[in-house]
C-alpha cells in the first residue's frame, strides 16, 4: 500500500483546488448526497480528516491526484471537527 501511495508523490501533485474531491460541510449537503448515490455501484473513497491533522494535511496532494488519476471513483473529503456527530447520527 505504500508503494502505491509513494507512487503518487511525484513532483506534480495536484493542488486540492485542481482535484476532483467533494467536501461537505454540513450534514445536509453529506445527506444528500448519500441519498442522491445510495443506488449508484461506483465507488466512493472517503478521507476523514482534520485541519489540525499533520498526517491529514501530508495525504491531501495525494488524495488529490488520484481523484484526478481515477475519475471513475467518488472522492469524498470529511472534516471530523465539522461533521463528526453528523456522520455518527447517520449511521446509527
Amino acid at each position: 500500500m505504500g508503494s502505491f501511495i509513494s507512487s503518487f508523490a511525484a513532483p506534480a501533485i495536484a493542488s486540492p483546488e485542481s482535484s476532483r474531491v467533494q467536501a461537505f460541510h454540513s450534514s445536509y449537503e453529506w445527506k444528500n448526497h448519500l441519498n442522491t448515490i445510495k443506488d449508484s455501484s461506483s465507488l466512493m473513497v472517503i478521507d476523514f480528516s482534520a485541519t489540525w491533522c499533520g498526517p491529514c494535511r501530508m495525504i491531501e496532494p495525494v488524495f488529490a491526484e488520484m481523484s484526478n488519476k481515477f475519475t471513475d471513483v467518488i472522492f469524498i473529503k470529511i472534516d471530523v471537527d465539522e461533521l463528526s456527530v453528523s456522520i455518527l447520527i447517520l449511521y446509527k
